[in-house]
């Protein structure tokens, strides 16, 4: 084989003309002819007998590019590894010239990965946030849980009932006249505009007073779990046993405590404390990961492959949920992507860290997380689905080289609040998140 180097610029281009012997291509070809001849039935052949001039009139279409492929392929690799060249993506691959018995001529183009310079990450300096917690933030907690918290009491006086009332009572469903199985049920328990029920099934409670009895009329929807059920219309008869009202202002005492779990109002401090010590620290890892991003992203200098670019560009515009896209801000997006990916990458490689199976488990189990009551279910669903199972050991070793690299970094101490935290422009999407949410 012969390799002619038609370019080779500082952007990450190559182009190779290669020249392949005839006699090279024809040992391929002769073996792949000689296999089919020894498996081959034809009326009138001796089994293996079959000449070869006739297995290439009725196979050569399909043989030659069968062949040439692999021969291509092959020698393409050991050209790569020769030269130590890593193509960025998939090279293309166009054949100039070629009639069986000859010489082929071959035209290659790839981009090659970029030489990243060694990161010296001791030299990297990083905020490492250190919590300050008083009193006030346990006590800003604690008047959330009880502004939220739902808890009832008897009506001081007989009244009707209204949105945001716990309602006790019976029901039986039909549907055409008939029972249903699950259409029955006795003091059961709802809060009025909780939306439990199917919809307009609890509109239907409101103004109705203790001992009431009313036919409620619903439909189920299209998509309700019972297929049986769906899209059809019930009648279900009820009868109110029971109305309480919403306590407006719950005390911040042991009995708040004992009815969200905790045997008293000391030891749900002590929760409130930990909680907030625990997603102090995740936060402050995830500001610490940015902000070594951000330096690992500035500091490193290298041309970026354009084809993996556009590839990222490609996949980002297919996942978004945008309906207008903006060309601009996804290819900032793509090459940051892909700038980062190949810093990973390199130090992966220059510190020898790789996914382990118990990596890959755990990363499995981060995905499950986020299905609840579907662990199972997603679990066996990558188990089938290598292609997607590669993706998330891409996740894995992206984890745990972030984790290499910030542990490797100078930290810089620095005491704040939660809220101090919340500020900086690293957790600018969790704060939007919370405000979002405080919001509702």
């Amino acid at each position: 084989m012969k390799i002619e180097e038609l370019k080779q610029t500082k952007d990450l281009n190559v182009e190779w003309k290669i020249v392949i012997p005839a006699p090279e291509i024809n040992i391929e070809l002769s073996k792949k002819y000689s296999d089919i001849q020894k498996e081959l039935k034809i009326p009138g052949f001796r089994p293996g007998k079959v000449p070869i001039n006739i297995i290439k009139k009725r196979y050569s279409k399909n043989v030659l590019p069968e062949v040439t492929d692999k021969l291509i392929n092959k020698l393409l690799n050991q050209a790569l590894i020769e030269k130590k060249l890593k193509p960025a993506v998939q090279p293309k691959v166009d054949i100039d010239s070629y009639e069986e018995g000859m010489d082929m001529s071959v035209k290659v183009s790839f981009q090659i990965m970029p030489e990243i310079k060694d990161i010296d990450l001791k030299s990297i300096t990083i905020e490492k946030s250190k919590l300050l917690i008083g009193e006030k933030d346990i006590k800003n907690t604690l008047e959330d849980i009880a502004k939220k918290h739902e808890r009832f009491t008897p009506l001081s006086k007989s009244r009707k009932s209204k949105l945001g009332d716990l309602i006790l009572f019976d029901y039986k469903g039909k549907i055409n006249g008939k029972e249903f199985k699950g259409g029955t049920g006795k003091d059961e328990t709802v809060v009025l505009g909780s939306n439990k029920y199917i919809p307009g099934y609890e509109d239907q409670m409101v103004n109705l007073e203790i001992g009431a009895t009313k036919a409620v009329k619903v439909k189920f929807p299209h998509d309700y779990r019972n297929k049986d059920l769906a899209s059809k219309n019930a009648t279900f008869d009820i009868e109110i046993k029971d109305i309480q009202e919403r306590v407006k202002k719950v005390a911040i005492d042991d009995k708040l405590a004992s009815e969200i779990g905790e045997k008293n109002l000391d030891d749900l401090k002590k929760k409130i404390e930990e909680k907030m010590k625990n997603d102090f620290n995740n936060l402050s890892n995830l500001k610490m990961r940015r902000e070594a991003s951000e330096i690992l992203l500035k500091s490193s200098k290298f041309n970026i492959p354009s084809r993996m670019i556009d590839d990222e560009q490609n996949f980002l515009k297919s996942n978004s949920e945008e309906k207008k896209i903006n060309e601009k801000e996804i290819k900032k997006l793509a090459e940051r992507r892909v700038k980062l990916g190949l810093i990973i990458s390199s130090l992966a490689e220059k510190n020898k860290i790789v996914v382990e199976d118990s990596d890959l488990t755990k990363a499995v189990a981060n995905e499950a997380m986020k299905y609840p009551g579907q662990e199972k279910q997603v679990v066996e669903f990558y188990k089938q689905n290598p292609n997607l199972m590669q993706n998330l050991r891409g996740v894995a070793l992206e984890e745990k080289v972030m984790l290499y690299v910030v542990n490797s970094c100078t930290k810089k101490e620095k005491s704040c609040t939660i809220e101090d935290l919340f500020k900086s422009d690293f957790l600018k999407d969790e704060n939007e998140l919370i405000k979002k949410k405080g919001d509702k």
